[in-house]
């Protein structure tokens, strides 16, 4: 039995649209230019679990130098787990046709607390047989200990696994821990590459 093990966010998300990826620099009053820097500078310890969203949304908007309260909090943390709640249509009737011919599907993805208990409430979620959370795992890809906690979770050995994620740096580090792995571009590109590893 092989394991194909799907990333998330720009795989079967879509990165977020212009007017959902706006919202939020809007709402902070912050320029986008500046906004998305700090963004991603504190986005790791949020996707390990380590700091709230809170706590998350309070240190961007600190390095920001912009006011945030509880109310405006409330208001990012929905903002943000909506801004990658848009799911790519492709994708998601490839992992329809590998679910109904029997292929075992799981997930693996950094997201935070939010964002992983939005994707379990989506009725696609039950196409995978695991869903597995950076947030809730402490972990993170590239982080090669991740891949080994795959393992263990699906009961498989590393070449009964295939991965596909959209970052070139996960897709190494999951090579390196003998899992064969596919660089994600489109959906099209992916039925092509399954066809010819599978």
């Amino acid at each position: 039995m092989e394991w194909i093990v799907f990333d998330y966010a720009g795989v079967i998300s879509l990165s977020p649209p212009d007017r959902a990826g706006a919202l939020l620099p809007d709402t902070a009053g912050v320029p986008a230019e500046r906004f998305w820097p700090a963004y991603w500078a504190h986005r790791l310890p949020y996707d390990l679990g380590e700091v709230t969203a809170g706590d998350f949304w309070r240190q961007v908007c600190g390095r920001l130098g912009a006011p945030v309260d509880d109310g405006l909090i409330e208001v990012l943390v929905e903002l943000d787990v909506r801004a990658w709640a848009h799911v790519n249509g492709d994708t998601l009737d490839l992992l329809e046709e590998l679910a109904e011919a029997g292929t075992p599907l799981a997930l693996l993805s950094n997201a935070p607390v939010e964002l992983a208990r939005m994707v379990d409430g989506r009725p696609w979620a039950r196409l995978f047989r695991h869903r597995l959370f950076s947030a809730d795992l402490r972990l993170a890809k590239p982080d090669p200990e991740i891949f080994g906690r795959l393992t263990d979770r699906l009961g498989a050995r590393p070449d009964q696994v295939l991965f596909v994620d959209d970052r070139a740096e996960n897709v190494r580090a999951a090579e390196a821990a003998g899992i064969r792995s596919v660089l994600f571009t489109d959906a099209t590109g992916l039925r092509a590459d399954l066809r010819r590893l599978r």
